[in-house]
């Protein structure tokens, strides 16, 4: 049986390679507009762009594998983009070890910026004396890297002088992912602190629309897109293999989107249609209405772009 954190690690794991922006201009593509000036989807989402992000990111990896009221109580009661506020919300919580790390588990390091906490990961492995992380806002190498630019897999010494500790979640009290239940999305104000401005239902991750389309495609299944994943994705509009069995789950991924497909019945008809338009108009894709084999829409829709 798979470990409730494989959720969490597996969506941290896709993430890998995707590049900060250097203007507020195609923030869901991995590595288009790449600079290094703070603007990321991780931010948009977190309704603060540009700024220091590997706690937006860690905040947003969580919400995806496990929806928000989940994840908050996961990250040890809230969202924030600091990470010295979510270092010390785990202390309150008596969730705060400063050895025995295991996958699962969120680092802590020490920086220059200011006191406490500067920079978090989320460990995906510990073997060999070593903690293996995926890290939001660094870049590669051996040293700790609070404001680099990318989302990176890095390696250190459980002896490494810049961790402070780690937070662990309580996954035992974690509710499957993708039960129905009242969401709440963060948008940060002016002065950078978050609040709630809207309510949706997180009944379908990416994670588990890329499991979908893998079972039904022959695509090993394992969540995590890739060139094999994207190689056997097939055609699909209003006029080509409209009742394919993907089409439900790009039905039900495009709704939980926003993009209204009506109801799921796995026929893609008028609002199929104008659903992947608004899809590709919001992703900057050609807007044909047409989710063609290993193109752009299929990309932008498995995390590839």
């Amino acid at each position: 049986m798979a470990n409730t954190h494989d959720k969490v690690i597996n969506i941290a794991l896709n993430e890998v390679g995707y590049l900060e922006k250097k203007s507020n201009a195609h923030l869901e593509s991995k590595t288009e507009n790449a600079g290094y000036a703070n603007y990321t989807k991780y931010g948009k989402w977190y309704g603060l762009n540009p700024a220091y992000w590997c706690a937006m990111f860690l905040c947003w990896i969580f919400h995806e594998a496990y929806g928000t009221n989940a994840a908050k109580q996961l990250l040890a009661g809230k969202f924030s983009a600091a990470c010295e506020d979510i270092r010390q919300n785990f202390i309150s919580r008596k969730q705060y070890i400063t050895s025995g790390p295991k996958a699962g588990d969120i680092v802590f390091y020490t920086g220059s910026r200011h006191a406490g906490a500067n920079h978090i990961g989320l460990i995906v492995e510990v073997s060999n004396g070593k903690i293996y992380t995926v890290e939001g806002n660094t870049s590669g190498g051996s040293s700790v890297i609070d404001n680099g630019g990318g989302v990176v897999r890095k390696s250190y010494a459980l002896t490494h002088n810049k961790i402070m500790g780690y937070g662990r979640p309580n996954y035992d009290d974690a509710p499957m992912a993708n039960t129905p239940a009242k969401d709440h999305m963060p948008t940060a104000n002016t002065s950078g602190s978050s609040h709630i401005t809207s309510t949706h239902t997180p009944a379908y991750t990416r994670r588990q629309f890329i499991l979908d389309i893998q079972s039904v495609t022959g695509a090993k299944q394992d969540g995590i897109a890739g060139p094999e994943t994207l190689s056997k994705t097939i055609t699909v509009s209003k006029t080509k293999n409209r009742r394919h069995a993907a089409v439900k789950f790009i039905q039900k991924y495009l709704n939980t989107l926003g993009h209204n497909c009506g109801v799921v019945d796995g026929i893609a008809g008028v609002k199929f249609d104008n659903a992947v338009k608004s899809y590709q108009k919001a992703k900057n894709c050609i807007v044909d209405g047409e989710i063609t084999a290993g193109k752009n829409t299929w990309r932008s829709l498995l995390g590839l772009r």
